[in-house]
């Protein structure tokens, strides 16, 4: 991972520095047309977007054993599978299948962003983005399985996860002039995220829909047996941490008025995210509008 970081930040270091060998005619028409700024200076705007993560992680929410929060947690408290064994009306035990591909849904991605120009085709970038990811999918529960050649009767119920990452993104931004109100521009830097896990949990239903309760697999307990009713003690638990990658980007930047731009455009990511089990580097890729200021 540290020789992929390196040689990558050796790539767009090298493109960003090159470019000004020969940005002094691009500076020239920037000077004439106005595009975006006529010198050095701060700008400042809001993100809003789309973003797609990669699923590699989602499966820290399916509730396998060899996950920190898995449903054998919530059947091997008495209290628990009991209330789920007379919810399911079973008479004899109950068995579950768990699901092996969960994935997150699409999330909206606002965000803070700042950009110090050095000259009209050449900026520090710097942004903030905010993200709460869902991954969701359905557990099985077998009522009473029978070893012999019957239907099973399944009850299919919903799994979910819920966990926020924040991204911050600082790097390079080269624009390059197209019209006067109209320019593109290319980006390129280093991720710092940090994930945190808000929720991590199943549901369990009876058959006629009246009673619905949802089980979280995050123990707080740490190695008491749940009481209900009982002043015992819960513990804060925190799951998640800061990780690293890169990322990569371009769009437009359209000119509405003296000082307001917008620019449409979309960014990749390469990154590691700190859950346990899923710190391998996978991609996400977004979509935004950014308003600048």
């Amino acid at each position: 991972m540290k020789r992929i970081l390196i040689a990558s930040i050796f790539l767009v270091t090298s493109f960003f520095i090159n470019k000004p060998l020969f940005a002094q005619n691009d500076e020239q028409v920037y000077e004439e047309e106005t595009v975006i700024d006529d010198g050095r200076g701060w700008s400042f705007g809001l993100n809003v977007g789309l973003y797609y993560v990669s699923k590699y992680s989602a499966n820290n929410y399916n509730g396998e054993d060899v996950n920190e929060n898995n449903v054998k947690y919530v059947l091997s408290q008495d209290f628990w599978y009991q209330e789920i064994y007379n919810i399911l009306e079973a008479h004899d035990s109950i068995a579950v299948t768990l699901p092996q591909d969960m994935r997150y849904k699409i999330a909206l991605r606002p965000g803070l962003y700042g950009q110090y120009n050095f000259n009209p085709a050449l900026a520090l970038v710097v942004e903030f983005n905010f993200m709460r990811l869902k991954a969701e999918d359905a557990i099985v529960f077998e009522v009473d399985p029978k070893p012999y050649a019957t239907e099973p009767d399944n009850r299919i119920f919903g799994i979910r996860g819920v966990e926020e990452r924040v991204y911050a993104d600082i790097g390079l931004k080269r624009s390059f002039p197209k019209e006067e109100n109209l320019s593109y521009f290319v980006t390129g830097g280093l991720n710092v995220n940090s994930t945190k896990v808000q929720k991590s949990s199943f549901f369990v239903e009876d058959k006629a829909g009246l009673i619905t309760k949802e089980y979280s697999m995050i123990n707080v307990h740490g190695n008491q047996t749940y009481i209900p009713g009982s002043s015992m003690q819960t513990f804060n638990v925190y799951q998640g941490g800061i990780g690293v990658g890169m990322y990569v980007g371009g769009g437009a930047t359209f000119r509405f008025a003296n000082s307001i731009f917008v620019e449409p455009g979309i960014t990749a990511h390469w990154l590691m995210v700190n859950l346990d089990r899923y710190k391998s580097m996978r991609p996400g890729i977004g979509a935004y509008i950014r308003f600048l200021f």
